[in-house]
């Protein structure tokens, strides 16, 4: 981590870019994909789906990859510093505890029953729709955000705005205000470690869990419409009691991360 703060990869204009460079690159290719595909007989959504999102993401990887200038101090692209495995547990319990927390808040604006269905026709129930949000999306999303924008965030600016300025992106990134909310709150937690372990394990595999959950969620209960975990209750008080029990779960596993990552011997210095 030996670049100097003013030379670091991306700045925040730059990350702006990125995003905007994914975006129209996105449409471009949903279009081609859309029209092309259909004449060599792959008319499946799911997999039209799969093909442009890992493409897109893969593409701007490769873009910022490029752009990155060398540190020549032999610094890699990439940081996957191992943690101790007691972390893992305690990442479970914060990530499975997070997810239901913020449930209710993509209830905070209504959603037009046309944009319901439009997110039911989505998220399919197959395998290609679940490799793509549970396993290469965690993956691909947390090298770009985390791997990518936020490590080059905390060597251009402090610890407090690199990480709100890239959760702020990861949360646009879902382009509906529906996952905004969720996704930013959830963006700063996996700010906070990133900067804590300066490591793509733990990142990877909270976005793992999470959208992995969320999808068995949807898969086990999810019909037509969008399930919600407050919908998996038949009375207000047994929602409240569940909802109080996981709040507790959430601080107390919040907590001992803290603790754990207070002992400082685990985890990576901050960048000077």
């Amino acid at each position: 981590m030996n670049q100097s703060r003013g030379s670091a990869y991306p700045s925040l204009p730059q990350a702006w870019g990125l995003f905007g460079i994914y975006v129209a690159f996105t449409l471009i290719l949903g279009l081609l994909l859309g029209n092309l595909l259909p004449l060599i007989g792959i008319s499946n959504m799911s997999i039209i789906n799969f093909i442009g999102y890992n493409v897109s993401m893969l593409f701007i990887i490769w873009f910022a990859w490029r752009l990155k200038p060398s540190s020549g101090s032999g610094d890699p692209f990439l940081f996957f510093n191992r943690i101790p495995v007691i972390i893992y547990p305690i990442i479970l319990l914060l990530t499975l505890s997070l997810n239901v927390l913020l449930d209710p808040l993509t209830n905070f604006i209504p959603m037009p029953e046309y944009i319901e269905k439009l997110f039911a026709m989505l998220i399919n129930k197959d395998i290609w729709t679940f490799v793509m949000v549970g396993i290469t999306g965690p993956i691909l999303e947390e090298i770009l955000f985390r791997g990518v924008i936020l490590d080059g965030f905390l060597n251009r600016y402090k610890p407090g705005k690199a990480i709100f300025w890239s959760a702020f992106l990861f949360g646009l990134f879902h382009m509906n205000p529906w996952q905004f909310i969720p996704a930013f709150l959830t963006g700063l937690l996996l700010g906070y470690i990133y900067l804590k372990t300066r490591s793509l394990i733990p990142v990877i595999f909270i976005h793992i869990i999470n959208n992995s959950f969320s999808y068995l969620i949807l898969y086990l209960y999810g019909e037509d419409d969008m399930i919600t975990f407050r919908d998996l209750f038949s009375e207000t008080g047994s929602f409240l009691i569940f909802f109080a029990a996981i709040s507790l779960i959430f601080i107390l596993s919040l907590v001992w991360l803290i603790r754990s990552i207070r002992e400082r011997s685990f985890f990576q210095p901050e960048p000077s």
